[in-house]
């Protein structure tokens, strides 16, 4: 059990991840340089590698804290058959269907289901990136105007991203132009992507233009979940 870790061990066992030797190694090269004055090395970029690879490590460590420890209550009233695929998906995971929509109703637990699909993948060294499609849009934009440089990285680059509440987010000028840079870009390197949504098909058929609305819903790379019943929330 993960709950008699300390923090040292904690933070030697998040130093073996992947991505954080991944990260590190080019920190360390860029050190190296820096120190020799190479002018070749931009110092702000070693800064933001630097700053991306210590926040790594701590999405690493408390994933760990947090392994063993997710609240299953809401879980175990969801239809079985929606357990049932979710459990298929992690099982086959990253080898499973590249998109999935989870669609229903406000309160009949899409978004918790997503939260326990990024747990226990992260649990298992995945790199998931969870956002709601409001910040997406935002970060991206923030981008354009060099507000945010790990924008692109995170959303293109994990092994997850699991876009919530699509459809909820605010009219936003250029907002659909972003969402399908996102989109297009996990689509056409065939890279999984999870979405929630009040919305249902013929909705976000409406409400999105044809080229992202054609993405999400190919039937040859996409499954929709729909969630009904009650707000499980005020049960």
């Amino acid at each position: 059990m993960l709950t008699n870790f300390n923090r040292y061990d904690l933070i030697v066992t998040a130093r073996k991840s992947k991505k954080f030797r991944e990260l590190d190694d080019k920190v360390r090269v860029m050190a190296y340089e820096l120190g020799k004055n190479n002018p070749e090395i931009n110092k702000q970029e070693y800064l933001e590698l630097k700053a991306k690879r210590d926040q790594e490590l701590m999405n690493f460590i408390q994933g760990l804290q947090e392994k063993d420890t997710f609240d299953r209550t809401t879980y175990q009233k969801l239809d079985a058959k929606i357990t049932n695929l979710i459990e298929k998906y992690l099982a086959k995971f990253p080898n499973t269907v590249k998109q999935v929509i989870f669609s229903g109703p406000t309160g009949t637990g899409k978004t918790y289901c997503a939260k326990l699909i990024e747990h226990e993948l992260k649990t298992k060294n995945f790199n998931v990136y969870f956002t709601n499609t409001f910040n997406l849009i935002k970060r991206m934009k923030d981008n354009l105007f060099g507000q945010d440089f790990s924008a692109p990285k995170d959303f293109f680059e994990c092994d997850l991203l699991i876009i919530d509440d699509l459809g909820a987010e605010p009219t936003i000028k250029n907002g659909d132009d972003l969402l399908y840079t996102v989109i297009n870009e996990r689509y056409a390197n065939n890279k999984p992507i999870l979405i929630t949504t009040n919305l249902a098909k013929d909705q976000v058929s409406v409400r999105y233009e044809d080229r992202i609305f054609g993405r999400i819903y190919d039937k040859a790379k996409s499954a929709v979940i729909i969630f009904n019943g009650k707000d499980l929330r005020i049960e």
